[in-house]
């Protein structure tokens, strides 16, 4: 249909496509979970990938990525960018959910193979890259061993001139003054007009990386002589109405300007259909809404694609509350006119497209809809795609012959005008000729990719334009791109690809010299091929900076506070969330940077002893004992020293318990010791005078205005040794 598009079935992919990019000659890489899809262990220790020539639909596979000890590896759930030279680097990857590679390679695209880089810093599963203008590259966030994302982002290579050495940026954390975040995983980064490092979300406050100064000159600070570059900074002015959303894209539809489309929900809540917009061309730039533009349907777990038209395309995700709800897949694609500002709905896609699901913009002007399923936990055999699917958007079926690009130079430098033969039907003409990066997709994300019109362009001679080139690398990184030329019906017409570049810049040369395997170490139990060492970095670590503020914070008890992930990869790959909204209850003082992802628990300090996050306890005291009417058990309450006066005590139940088994997805079981400390309490008195202090430890609950009890898990008769640890009530869905 000419208004909604039309969707065209292709032969099934060899796997289930959760990466995908569209490479300078024309094909597309991609890979999956395991080596055969559905079958054998989600934790595989290798890749097998395929290249899908679109001319003909054959499927080729490409050797195996092998690390720098020699041993594959798995690339599922690594992050990817293009390089000038056209290859592709590909960092981190998969040991276990939570638990990243420390692998770094590129795919070099004229040989289809891969090659091994010099290993990160850390493992990094589910990291961010994006291209930078000087034809760099930066590695973001990205979980390691189950824990947050990564606070130490990498640069490659460190100079164009020296492709074995990984450099470190600044950690915000070891800023004047500190800047005290954490990263969630797969950031969604872009780069600015001046060149700097957007950090659009998922956190509702957006963030600012400046790796060069405004002459030019990189940003170097040295720590044990050895230098780290950038500098961070806050936009907490910059900040988006619609809050913590994750599982969805956001994409630069024009230039410097960004779209973050819906994503969010998860657990018993549904995702969202709001759309923000922010223009970094601005001198104030500021995120803004209108409900006008929301989408028509809320999803998460779906793609954004650009079109040559600048319209933008959203295909797949599900509607339903939860992290991947499959009986509530969205089937109907929409696409969104930046001109009028509005939403139509396009054609229903045949399949789901949820959890691992990936869509390409292709030269042609349709876009590609593949994969989905391979997630964690017990496999739906109904949701392991490996079919893929064409979308034709409404632009091709407008009616007559399409334009054509007949001559255009392979590469062009920024800045000047070079020349290109079209050829129209009769009676059109050239309208707008537009630039779009190489896409490279995984998880809701195509960061590299984005969308400017070039001109005013002029007639030269008959069918000859003489074009404007981008004017600079932070507009468009060098790189390969699409350019399609556009008639006055907004008929594209297909993308030749081009390579752009500075020419005053030697080309960086992206293959590494050095070949040495790392050391190695031994396994810690866990049945792993890779045991790479990780170079030592040159800042603090984030569990180095959670052992300082625990040094520091000696004196004051610690409260230990439940926590139940909104995402189905425990409390450590998820903690940017609830680490951000921790630090926004204003009774609490400093949040230690690392949680307990085993028992799903994180560590605050407060800013007054006698406070708890939105309830104020105190858990020191005289314990009395009073028998209840009829006979029945005893009611122990302690008399506080501070507000509240009276504390409830109770026997520490199930209910009690904060610490959270992922697994089961339930509350781990108490111990006997647990179970018994209230009994044992009430025992202990009988040895002790009157009024003798106790220090409880246990859960609190809320009973009433200004009324609590404690749900005793252990005590300690006074004098205490050192402070009290405590329990905080049950903080969930932050």
């Amino acid at each position: 249909m000419e208004n909604q598009g039309n969707w065209t079935d292709l032969p099934d992919f060899e796997n289930v496509a959760v990466h995908v990019s569209l490479l300078p000659n024309g094909k597309v890489l991609y890979w999956g979970r395991r080596a055969v899809a559905g079958t054998g262990s989600m934790d595989q220790t290798t890749t097998k990938a395929f290249l899908w020539s679109p001319s003909d639909n054959s499927h080729n596979p490409v050797p195996d990525p092998i690390g720098k000890d020699g041993r594959t590896v798995n690339l599922f759930c690594s992050g990817h960018c293009f390089l000038p030279d056209g290859n592709l680097l590909v960092a981190g990857g998969h040991v276990r959910d939570g638990w990243g590679m420390n692998q770094a390679c590129i795919f070099i695209t004229e040989e289809s193979k891969f090659e091994a880089l010099p290993v990160l810093n850390m493992g990094r599963w589910y990291p961010s890259l994006l291209a930078l203008p000087d034809g760099r590259a930066i590695v973001m966030s990205g979980s390691d061993r189950g824990g947050p994302g990564g606070n130490i982002s990498q640069i490659w290579p460190t100079t164009p001139f020296n492709p074995d050495a990984w450099a470190e940026v600044r950690d915000p954390r070891a800023q004047t003054p500190v800047l005290d975040w954490s990263f969630s995983l797969y950031p969604r980064i872009h780069l600015t007009p001046k060149g700097h490092i957007f950090y659009a979300g998922p956190e509702p406050e957006s963030r600012i990386l400046e790796l060069k100064n405004d002459q030019g000159l990189e940003i170097k600070t040295s720590t044990d002589g050895k230098d780290t570059l950038g500098t961070w900074k806050s936009a907490n002015t910059v900040r988006r109405q619609g809050m913590f959303r994750d599982y969805c894209p956001s994409v630069i539809y024009d230039s410097g300007k960004i779209m973050y489309i819906g994503g969010g929900g998860g657990f018993d809540a549904a995702p969202g259909r709001v759309v923000e917009f922010i223009n970094l061309n601005d001198p104030a730039p500021e995120w803004t809404w209108a409900a006008s533009t929301d989408m028509r349907i809320p999803r998460r777990q779906f793609n954004a694609t650009i079109l040559p038209d600048g319209t933008v395309l959203v295909t797949g995700g599900s509607r339903g509350a939860g992290f991947n709800n499959l009986a509530e897949a969205e089937h109907i694609a929409e696409l969104y006119d930046p001109i009028k500002k509005t939403w139509a709905d396009m054609a229903p896609e045949k399949y789901d497209r949820c959890y691992h699901s990936v869509a390409l913009l292709m030269p042609d002007g349709r876009v590609l809809s593949a994969g989905s399923g391979e997630g964690g936990g017990a496999e739906n055999p109904a949701n392991c795609l490996k079919t893929a699917q064409l979308f034709e958007p409404p632009y091709l079926h407008k009616g007559g012959p399409r334009p054509a690009i007949t001559d255009f130079p392979k590469d062009i430098p920024y800045k000047d005008n070079f020349e290109i033969t079209v050829t129209v039907g009769a009676g059109d003409w050239i309208e707008k000729i537009s630039w779009l990066r190489l896409g490279t997709v995984t998880h809701c994300r195509n960061i590299g990719q984005s969308l400017m019109f070039l001109g005013p362009f002029t007639t030269i001679g008959l069918g000859k334009l003489s074009v404007p080139a981008p004017a600079n690398a932070n507009l468009a990184p060098p790189g390969h791109y699409m350019l399609f030329v556009l008639t006055q019906a907004g008929v594209p017409s297909v993308g030749q690809i081009m390579r752009i570049a500075d020419p005053k810049l030697p080309p960086t040369n992206t293959t590494p010299t050095n070949t040495t395997p790392t050391d190695t170490m031994p396994g810690d139990g866990l049945m792993l091929r890779h045991k790479t060492v990780n170079p030592r970095p040159v800042q603090p670590s984030l569990h180095e900076y959670s052992q300082r503020i625990e040094a520091e914070e000696a004196g004051s008890p610690v409260v230990v506070v439940g926590l139940t992930p909104l995402c189905p990869y425990g409390l450590g790959p998820c903690w940017a969330g609830a680490f951000e909204g921790l630090k926004r209850i204003k009774d609490i003082k400093v949040v230690r940077p690392v949680p307990d992802g085993e028992d799903s628990v994180a560590f605050v300090y407060l800013k007054k002893d006698i406070l708890l996050p939105d309830i104020d306890v105190t858990v020191s005291g005289a314990v009395t004992k009073e028998q209840q009417a009829g006979g029945a058990e005893e009611q122990l309450s302690l008399a506080c020293t501070a507000t509240p006066t009276q504390l409830v005590l109770a026997p520490f139940r199930e209910a009690s318990q904060l610490k959270w088994d992922m697994a089961k997805s339930a509350r781990k079981p108490i111990s006997q010791d647990e179970a018994s400390a209230y009994k044992r309490l009430s025992a202990a008195l009988a040895d002790h005078p009157a009024g003798v202090t106790v220090q409880v430890s246990g859960t609190l609950q809320k009973r009433g205005a200004g009324e609590f009890s404690l749900d005793v898990r252990d005590f300690e008769v006074s004098p205490p040794p050192k402070p009290a640890t405590r329990l905080a009530g049950d903080v969930s869905k932050i």
